[in-house]
């Protein structure tokens, strides 16, 4: 007995971390009673489900537990997604941001959509800073409730065209094109083939005109993903899934997939130079960037293009790094061939910077990277005209 009682306190430490602290979590979670009317019991039960999940997300974020909150989502989107939650599946450090619920109503079908806003106090300005704005569904299943992304009912307005291993789910009124899409279909196998690596079973590729329209399919009414231009796409790694508002083809994001398949600490100046490389960036080519950028070192020659700090998005139509990035993988490639980009892609961005990895693979010192790159890219536009 004395043995058991010895153990029971060992233990008590770990049962203690094993459990939330309400009081403590309840802090990162608002609600906006007036639009929330708790009278109805089925509101309340809706709240109290959102509520109790946004909890174990922040705790399972903290303590590295994947799974934490999977419970409260329905069996059938559990079976479809690694990742239930197509939201922080997308957007994974938004886990720990606070979250106001801004409202909870019925809609059709007896589910409830759950409308909330994610985001943070600045502490230079003490102002509340908004990251996303969107919606998750909740409906009662066998006497309790579970809940639904937004895109369970969304996607049964759109259509659904399979090319390959490809499930395409894209508006009536847009104007899909299958020999994109069989394109997409052959750079995935010649990726495979280029990696050693399989092809994903299945992807689920969402794609509509826009960035507005393609996040609305997800539930978004605003996100940070909406200020990367008109054209953008996202892979969703946990779930394969691939949103793009360029078109059928979007080969940089299949590019993500086995890149970090292959190493999932890749270094991503590598990782977003390899997918520019083969796929562009923003719906446009490499030799397009590099182009608006040039125009800009032009008229900044004391710049310094390797600060990602000063030099990061150049606006809404560009990522300068992107490019830069791109750069050094057609210089590896050129110069030594496609092993020598496997070499780069080893690495792990926890443990050195992509500066320190160029100069000890590819023999330009970080002092000169910067030359290198400005001395490149005109070089490169020369050659082009």
């Amino acid at each position: 007995m004395n043995h058991l009682s010895f153990f029971l306190l060992l233990l008590l430490p770990c049962l203690g971390i094993a459990q939330p602290n309400q009081k403590y979590f309840n802090k990162f979670i608002g609600f906006n009673y007036a639009s929330i009317d708790t009278s109805n019991s089925d509101i309340r039960a809706v709240v109290k489900l959102w509520n109790k999940y946004l909890i174990k997300k922040i705790y399972g974020y903290q303590y590295k537990i994947d799974t934490s909150g999977y419970y409260y989502w329905n069996d059938e989107e559990k079976q479809f997604y690694n990742e239930p939650d197509l939201i922080l599946a997308t957007d994974p450090y938004l886990a720990t941001s606070q979250t106001n619920i801004l409202s909870i109503k019925p809609i059709e079908n007896n589910f409830f959509k759950i409308t909330s806003v994610k985001g943070f106090v600045d502490d230079s300005t003490t102002m509340f800073k908004t990251q996303v704005i969107f919606s998750v569904l909740a409906k009662k299943v066998n006497n309790s409730f579970k809940l639904f992304n937004y895109f369970y009912l969304d996607k049964n307005k759109l259509i659904q065209k399979t090319i390959g291993n490809v499930c395409y789910y894209y508006p009536s009124a847009y104007k899909f094109n299958e020999e994109k899409a069989k394109n997409f279909v052959s750079f995935e196998d010649s990726l495979s083939v280029l990696f050693s690596l399989p092809e994903p079973k299945s992807i689920t590729y969402i794609v509509d005109n826009n960035n507005d329209a393609l996040l609305d399919d997800l539930g978004y009414y605003y996100d940070g993903f909406r200020g990367s231009g008109e054209h953008a796409g996202k892979y969703i790694y946990k779930n394969n899934i691939i949103l793009s508002s360029v078109d059928e083809n979007h080969r940089h994001e299949m590019v993500h997939y086995f890149t970090n398949l292959k190493n999932p600490e890749v270094i991503r100046f590598f990782d977003e130079g390899l997918a520019t490389y083969f796929g562009g960036s923003m719906g446009h080519s490499l030799n397009w960037h590099l182009e608006y950028i040039n125009e800009y070192i032009k008229d900044n020659p004391a710049l310094d293009i390797t600060d990602a700090s000063k030099f990061g998005y150049l606006n809404a139509k560009t990522n300068p790094q992107y490019a830069f990035g791109a750069i050094i993988i057609k210089y590896a490639i050129d110069k030594l061939g496609f092993q020598k980009v496997l070499d780069l892609l080893q690495y792990s961005d926890k443990k050195i910077s992509y500066k320190e990895v160029i100069e000890k693979e590819l023999g330009i010192n970080k002092s000169e990277l910067n030359t290198f790159l400005k001395t490149y890219i005109t070089e490169h536009l020369t050659v082009k005209q």
